[in-house]
């Protein structure tokens, strides 16, 4: 976790990472009773302000690296991303991420920003796409000396971030306020965020009222 909390504060905007996943199995009943993420690994992407593109053909290399070096890559089953300096919430596009990394049983994806909020949901994609939207969570992890130094390598090496504008104009800012919009509509952004939101990226109330209805 430490690693993605350096990441969060390197970044001008948004930045994810994958996680390796293990599983806590009851050795009488033979059932999960906990997920343990035990690391992060940060691929090449493309971020800007509201998005995040990880490289597909470094996702695939990081496969490759785990498993020659004796890992089951099968334990990438998390994704986690910051939204920067804004709400946690799952936008539109984090959706559409979400269920392109399907992999026929389950995901735990995180959200988390620069206020250190947080949310994560674990999805289920077999016998049907379903979800659990706030899952109960717990950190635990040591400080790791000099981590900041490679991190900050790391990062240098991996994120290309666009140039960074508080303010979103045109389809960027519509975009922007259907994601704040749909998220309040689903619940999962009160309306007191909705407005702190909306206050920062410095928008107005009647923008939101002039959207079209989705």
């Amino acid at each position: 976790m430490q690693k993605l909390w350096l990441w969060t504060d390197m970044a001008k905007g948004e930045v994810s990472c994958l996680g390796l996943v293990d599983e806590v199995v009851n050795a009488d009943t033979k059932r999960i009773t906990a997920l343990v993420v035990t690391d992060f690994h940060l691929v090449k992407q493309n971020c800007t302000y509201d998005e995040t593109d990880m490289d597909i053909a470094d996702v695939a290399r990081l496969i490759s690296e785990l498993e020659a070096k004796g890992i089951d890559s099968r334990k990438l089953r998390c994704w986690a991303h910051s939204h920067g300096a804004m709400s946690v919430f799952w936008s539109g596009q984090d959706e559409s991420c979400i269920s392109g990394l399907a992999n026929n049983e389950w995901l735990l994806s995180l959200v988390v920003n620069k206020r250190r909020d947080t949310q994560m949901r674990l999805d289920q994609y077999n016998p049907s796409h379903m979800f659990i939207p706030d899952v109960v969570w717990e950190t635990k992890f040591p400080l790791v000396d000099g981590l900041a130094e490679t991190c900050f390598d790391e990062f240098k090496a991996k994120v290309k971030e666009s140039q960074y504008r508080s303010m979103l104009k045109n389809s960027r800012e519509k975009s922007v306020l259907g994601d704040l919009k749909s998220a309040n509509e689903r619940g999962t952004l009160t309306d007191e965020d909705l407005m702190e939101e909306m206050d920062w990226l410095g928008l107005h109330r009647d923008d939101l009222d002039e959207l079209e209805p989705f």
